[in-house]
């Protein structure tokens, strides 16, 4: 009666070899008896310039992304103004544009 109100839940050391429990959310598509191991090591001079080359290539693969969008907007202004000065000499002097 006497237990904190925010009291945290203490993890549950399940032993080696022992089952998991099925009750608390745990959920897992098979047993496998195998193990995995994940090594990993640190990168070399061959790996760091290989890393490099390919930020490299994706930097300038971003770099003409960019240039070929502003080339195609520019283009894109500058059809609409060509489009907008033949509007303005093709109508009449007194009428307005539709």
């Amino acid at each position: 009666m006497n237990d904190p109100i925010d009291r945290h839940p203490e993890p549950e050391i399940i032993p080696p070899g022992a089952p998991l429990p099925r009750d608390r959310g745990i959920w897992m598509a098979a047993d496998t008896p195998r193990t995995h191991y994940v090594y990993t090591s640190r990168i070399g001079p061959v790996g760091l310039g290989l890393l490099t080359l390919g930020i490299g290539a994706i930097a300038v693969l971003g770099f003409f992304f960019v240039v070929s969008a502003a080339l195609i907007g520019l283009a894109t202004i500058g059809v609409a103004t060509i489009a907008a000065i033949i509007a303005g000499i093709l109508r009449k002097p007194n009428q307005p544009l539709r």
